[in-house]
C-alpha cells in the first residue's frame, strides 16, 4: 500500500505542477502540456541517473515499474476512460454517422495495421534486422488503433460540425476493440498459437463484446429505475463497466468494445428515463462524477506515457527506425482512411475524399493503448526487438500527440477555407 501512495503521490504532484503552469503560461490543450511535462521530466531523471546523481532504482521507480502502464491502463483505467469517453457519444448521432464509423474503426485499422507492418518490414530489413514479417505485421496492430481526444477537444472549440465529431470520437472508441483483437490474432501467429479463422476471432472478441455490453448494461439499468438517488446510479455504473470489462477477460471477447457499449447504452437509457420522469439527475451527480472521471484518467495516462521515457533504451540505428516509422505511420493511417472513404462513396460534410482523408489522418493521434500493448509483448518476442518496438511506439505517440495535436486545429480551418 506505500509503495502505490508513493507512486499515486508522484503522478499527482506532476499533474498539478503542470497543469499550474499550463494554466498560467502556455495555456495549451492539458492533456499535451502534461505529455510534455513529464516527458521532461523523464528526460531530466534519466541524465540525472547517467551522470550519477542519482539512484537508478528508488521509492519512485521501482513504484512506477511495478505498477507498469499497460497493468495500469489494461487493467484499472482503460474500462473506466472507454465509459466516460463514450458517455459523451449520442445513440442517435452514431445511428446516422454508424456506416463512417464502421468502416474507419474496422476497415482503416486492419488496412493500416497491414501497410504499417509491410512498410516497417522494408526499413527492418535493409537495416539487416532478424524480425520477421508476421512481427512487424504485429508493431502494425498495435500502432493502428487511434486516440484523437486532444484532438477532438481542440476541433471542439472551432465548432467542428457534429457529424464529424461523432465519426472522429466514435472511430476512437469502438477501433480500440479492432486493435486488441488484431493484436490478439496476430500475436498468435508469432507465437504459433493462433486460430486458423481470423473472423472467427473478430467474430468472438466484437459481437460477443457487443453481446455482453447490452446484457450487462440492460440489467444493472433496471437497477437504476428501483432507485432515485444519484450516487446509487453512479455506483450501479462503476458495477456495469467493470463487471463487465472482467467477463469480457474470462470468456475472451473485447473488454474496450463491452466497455464502450455500456457507456452508450448507460447514456441513451438515462436521457430517456430523465426525459420520461422516471430518475431525476437534475443535481447533475452523476453526469459531473464521469465527466471529471474522464479528465482525471487521461491526466494520468499523459504523466504515466511521458515519465516512462526513463526505462527507454536507445540503440544507435534507433533513430532512423523512428523516423521511417513516423512518415510510416502517416502513410498507412492514410492508405486506410481513403480506402474507408472510397468505400464509404462520399465523404461527409461537404468534404471532398482528399480533405476527409487528411483531416482523419491528422487528427489520428496515438495514445495509453498503443504503449500498453507493446508493453505487453515482452518475453513474446527477442529482448532487442521489444526494445526497437517500444521505441518506435514511444515517439509515434510523441510526435502524434505533440505535433499533430497541436497543429491539427489550423489544419481544420485551412480546409475549411479552400
Amino acid at each position: 500500500m506505500s509503495e502505490f501512495l508513493a507512486f499515486f503521490s508522484f503522478v499527482m504532484l506532476l499533474i498539478v505542477a503542470c497543469l499550474i503552469i499550463n494554466e498560467k503560461v502556455f495555456k495549451i490543450p492539458p492533456e499535451i502540456a502534461l505529455l510534455i511535462f513529464s516527458l521532461g521530466v523523464g528526460i531530466l531523471f534519466r541524465l540525472l541517473m547517467t551522470v550519477g546523481i542519482m539512484r537508478p532504482r528508488g521509492v519512485i521507480f521501482d513504484t512506477i515499474s511495478t505498477y507498469s502502464i499497460d497493468d495500469v491502463l489494461m487493467n484499472i483505467l482503460l474500462c473506466f476512460m472507454l465509459f466516460s469517453g463514450s458517455s459523451d457519444l449520442k445513440f442517435k448521432s452514431l445511428l446516422e454517422n454508424f456506416k463512417p464509423i464502421l468502416l474507419l474503426a474496422l476497415l482503416t485499422t486492419m488496412i493500416a495495421a497491414l501497410v504499417y507492418g509491410g512498410l516497417i518490414y522494408l526499413v527492418v530489413s535493409a537495416l539487416s534486422l532478424p524480425i520477421s514479417f508476421s512481427t512487424c505485421v504485429l508493431l502494425g496492430a498495435i500502432i493502428s488503433p487511434t486516440d484523437p481526444i486532444a484532438a477532438t477537444g481542440i476541433l471542439n472549440k472551432l465548432g467542428l460540425p457534429e457529424d464529424i465529431t461523432a465519426i472522429m470520437e466514435g472511430e476512437s472508441l469502438f477501433n480500440d476493440g479492432t486493435g486488441v483483437a488484431l493484436f490478439v490474432f496476430v500475436k498468435g501467429i508469432v507465437t504459433h498459437t493462433a486460430e486458423a479463422n481470423f473472423f472467427a476471432v473478430m467474430a468472438r472478441e466484437l459481437l460477443g463484446a457487443i453481446l455482453l455490453g447490452v446484457i450487462v448494461s440492460f440489467v444493472c439499468l433496471k437497477l437504476i429505475r428501483i432507485t432515485a438517488n444519484e450516487v446509487h446510479h453512479i455506483l450501479i455504473s462503476l458495477f456495469a463497466v467493470s463487471f463487465c470489462y472482467k467477463i469480457s477477460e474470462v470468456i475472451g471477447c473485447s473488454g474496450a468494445i463491452a466497455s464502450v457499449v455500456c457507456g452508450i447504452y448507460f447514456t441513451s437509457v438515462i436521457e430517456k428515463y430523465r426525459k420520461a420522469g422516471l430518475i431525476d439527475h437534475s443535481g447533475k451527480v452523476y453526469e459531473s462524477f464521469w465527466s471529471t472521471i474522464d479528465k482525471i484518467l487521461n491526466y494520468i495516462l499523459y504523466v504515466l506515457i511521458g515519465v516512462s521515457f526513463v526505462y527507454l533504451n536507445v540503440s544507435r540505428h534507433m533513430p532512423v527506425i523512428a523516423a521511417a516509422a513516423i512518415i510510416i505511420n502517416f502513410a498507412a493511417r492514410y492508405a486506410g482512411v481513403y480506402v474507408s472513404t472510397l468505400a464509404l462513396g462520399k465523404a461527409p460534410d461537404g468534404y471532398t475524399n482528399a480533405e476527409f482523408t487528411t483531416l482523419m489522418t491528422w487528427s489520428g493521434l496515438k495514445g495509453g493503448l498503443c504503449l500498453a500493448l507493446v508493453m505487453s509483448i515482452i518475453g513474446i518476442v527477442p529482448g532487442e526487438v521489444y526494445q526497437e518496438f517500444l521505441f518506435i511506439v514511444f515517439i509515434t505517440i510523441l510526435f502524434t500527440t505533440i505535433i499533430q495535436g497541436l497543429t491539427v486545429a489550423k489544419l481544420y480551418v485551412r480546409l475549411k477555407k479552400t
